[in-house]
């Protein structure tokens, strides 16, 4: 019996000390802070803890050496966030980096 299989890829950046900077969860997370405004809401709306997410943003932020979020602390309306220029455009680019290597794989099949 004959099994076709199809390659699939997770992609991350590395820094210069080999250490995982950038994924599939971090941009999830930074596109959704876009969307919502807010780190807070963008946690909910992926069922991940703000403190777990607050922790990426900050552990990606130190490897990298620049700010992914701008953070504003809430009040009566409470709080917001924004991407910073440098966040837009890691995210940027590793959405192209990972559309190009997609594009690349999705022709390939083996038969086994």
């Amino acid at each position: 019996m004959a099994v076709t299989l199809y390659p699939r890829i997770k992609l991350w950046l590395v820094d210069e000390k080999d250490e995982a900077v950038f994924g599939d969860g971090l941009a999830m997370l930074l596109e959704a802070v876009d969307k919502y405004g807010s780190l807070f809401a963008a946690s909910a709306r992926l069922n991940m803890s703000y403190r777990y997410a607050l922790h990426r943003v900050l552990l990606a932020e130190k490897r990298l050496g620049f700010k992914l979020i701008k953070r504003w602390r809430g009040g009566a309306g409470g709080g917001r966030s924004e991407l910073t220029t440098e966040g837009r455009k890691i995210l940027k680019e590793y959405g192209k980096i990972k559309s190009l290597i997609e594009e690349f794989i999705k022709v390939y099949k083996c038969e086994v």
